[in-house]
C-alpha cells in the first residue's frame, strides 16, 4: 500500500472525525455496519471501487437491500466528503486510493441533476469489468 502523502493524510485525519459524527452510528466503529440497517463498508465494490461510486452515494444517497442510505452531499463540503470517503477507503486494512476534494467537485456538477437515491443497479454498471 503507498503511504498516505502528508495532504491526504490530513484528509485521513479529518475524514475519521466526519465519520465518528455522521456514519458510526450506522456503520459501527469497525465498519461492519449492522445486519437489516447499513452494510459493511469493508470490502465492499461499492467502497473501495472507483471513487465515484461512493462519491455519488454520498451525494445523492442509495437505495438498496437494506434500504436507504441518506444524501449527505448538501450538508457536506467537497473536502469533508474527500475526507470522509479517504477515511474508510484507507480504514480497517482497505487500501484504496485516497478521494480528493476536486472529485467530488467533479461528481457533484456531472450529477448535480440527480434528483433521487443511486440504486445498486445503476452504481454496479459503474464498475469496471
Amino acid at each position: 500500500m503507498t503511504a498516505l502523502t502528508m495532504e491526504q493524510q490530513r484528509r485521513f485525519d479529518a475524514g475519521r472525525e466526519t465519520y465518528r459524527n455522521l456514519c458510526q452510528s450506522c456503520h459501527q466503529s469497525d465498519g461492519r455496519g449492522q445486519d437489516a440497517r447499513a452494510p459493511a463498508l469493508i470490502g465492499g465494490a461499492f467502497t473501495i471501487g472507483p471513487a465515484e461510486i461512493p462519491i455519488r452515494i454520498l451525494l445523492h444517497g442509495k437505495e438498496g437491500a437494506l434500504g436507504l442510505m441518506p444524501p449527505v452531499g448538501r450538508t457536506l463540503s467537497d473536502e469533508q466528503i474527500a475526507g470522509v470517503l479517504t477515511y474508510v477507503r484507507r480504514e480497517w486494512g482497505q487500501t484504496a486510493t485516497p478521494v480528493d476534494a476536486d472529485a467530488v467537485k467533479s461528481v457533484r456538477a456531472a450529477s448535480s441533476d440527480r434528483r433521487g437515491p443511486w440504486t445498486d443497479e445503476e452504481l454496479i454498471r459503474l464498475i469496471p469489468r
